[in-house]
């Protein structure tokens, strides 16, 4: 059936078949709502399909959040698939339910149950990728609302053409609203409308109804495609920066391979500040964070404070600076100690007890417990930390001269590898003090010139010690 390809349909084939996004031959998965934009992305296809040799399956998704308006939704997708004979699947999913539970806003808890339930269509058929009929008014809705926030680079680029992970295609992101319309008028395409986007509760919808057309009417350029431009600008400059970002995290060899990592101030430091907020952005993603504007700015901001501050991220994942690193830690794993203490203070913490006396004059004799310890009080600095163990630690066990890995310590003193993380270090200006109940440093031991001491004791109160 050759009839005269409808303009837009010259320029789908002409915008997704030459730059390689709809490959002839391969299995798409179609995501159709029954509105307007999926609606006509399924006839484009529909109406290629031959001439490329498509394999198309339609997904829908029934968040049954509108009720018997959702229900039917999906009857009439299931129709319009089964009248051009295309393979329909749909998955009805308890949104709100899911929303709740994930502490999410209703619209991404749906966002997030589509994707999966797209995924899920697309591995079981083996289909190259997965088609959603966003264009570009959403693109330019996006992008507005993303600067509105506050984004940086990949926010103004908008929705991707394509998006890994799940191999979404934007196959319509180069048509306008009015030409889709157009369209389905021409063509009589059936579609549903979703009540949803009448509401102006949601940002988007206002940022639609009532800002764009603001926008259009109070200057003489297109607003739509001027943020369509913008965002074309930027998806190749975040291509570039990407490879740079990338480029830095080989070169200090960040990895999160267990869901942890650390990454060098003096390399952030020495990057253009577009660049340390890409890093930081790739490491967030790395390690499966959420990304907001905001956190990103907390974490760069901890590179000016003091070893021992924290930024907790979510309760799954903390940044802190430690000396001249910021380390990305999950507290549940192992909870990591970081603990400031001062001269006179008492601590109980996770499973030990910690105090440190004022100066005190130095006592006759001193006992064997290795729960007590003296220290010269005027060798110890001002910032007193208590925290875990890290890789590269390193100290003057008391009674030798020279430096020993503490990891190599734990070796001879037999702690076992589990263990190593749970034996608190009391460092004074970023030097050990005293690996508590195990051994002082030679640097703060007691000496005939010393005028006061410190008392520090430490007590496990529970068996791991």
């Amino acid at each position: 059936m050759h009839h005269n390809h409808h303009s837009l349909e010259n320029q789908f084939a002409h915008q997704v078949k030459l730059p390689g996004l709809v490959v002839p031959g391969s299995t798409i998965v179609l995501a159709v709502s029954g509105g307007i934009d999926s609606m006509v992305m399924l006839n484009l296809f529909a109406a290629f399909r031959a001439e490329w040799n498509l394999h198309l399956a339609v997904a829908h998704i029934n968040h049954q959040l509108r009720g018997s308006e959702s229900d039917g939704d999906e009857a009439f997708v299931r129709r319009a698939a089964l009248l051009i004979e295309i393979p329909f699947f749909s998955k009805r999913v308890d949104t709100l339910g899911q929303a709740a539970n994930s502490h999410l806003s209703k619209q991404e808890a749906a966002r997030n149950l589509r994707y999966e339930f797209f995924e899920e269509v697309r591995q079981q058929l083996k289909a190259d990728c997965v088609a959603t009929a966003h264009h570009a008014d959403d693109n330019a809705e996006t992008v507005l609302m993303n600067a509105l926030r506050g984004a940086g680079i990949r926010g103004l680029s908008g929705i991707p053409e394509r998006r890994e992970p799940g191999r979404i295609i934007r196959p319509l992101l180069f048509a306008r609203r009015r030409e889709i319309e157009q369209y389905a008028n021409e063509c009589k395409i059936e579609f549903r409308a979703d009540s949803s986007n009448e509401s102006t509760k949601y940002r988007r919808n206002y940022v639609r109804q009532t800002i764009i057309p603001m926008l259009e009417s109070s200057s003489e350029s297109d607003v739509v495609a001027l943020l369509n431009k913008i965002s074309h600008l930027m998806r190749q400059l975040d291509a570039m920066v990407s490879a740079e970002v990338q480029a830095s995290l080989d070169e200090s060899a960040f990895s999160a391979d267990d869901g942890e990592g650390s990454i060098a101030i003096s390399m952030l430091r020495s990057k253009p500040h577009y660049l340390q907020e890409g890093i930081i952005l790739e490491v967030l993603r790395k390690m499966g964070a959420e990304v907001e504007a905001d956190k990103v700015h907390r974490v760069l901001g901890l590179c000016d404070l003091e070893t021992g501050r924290v930024v907790q991220l979510s309760k799954t994942l903390h940044v802190y600076r430690d000396r001249n690193q910021l380390a990305f830690v999950r507290p549940g794993k192992a909870a990591l100690l970081h603990q400031a203490v001062s001269l006179g203070g008492s601590y109980s913490l996770l499973d030990f007890r910690f105090s440190l006396s004022v100066p005190i004059s130095r006592p006759a004799s001193f006992g064997s417990d290795h729960q007590v310890e003296f220290v010269d009080a005027g060798k110890l600095g001002e910032h007193l930390l208590l925290r875990s163990w890290q890789d590269g630690d390193w100290f003057i066990p008391l009674g030798m001269k020279t430096k020993k890995k503490v990891s190599d310590f734990f070796v001879d003193e037999k702690i076992p590898l589990a263990q190593k993380r749970n034996v608190p270090i009391l460092e004074s200006d970023e030097t050990v003090v005293w690996i508590c109940g195990r051994r002082l440093d030679d640097r703060f031991k007691i000496t005939p010139d010393t005028k006061s001491v410190v008392r520090l004791e430490f007590n496990p109160t529970s068996s791991h010690h």
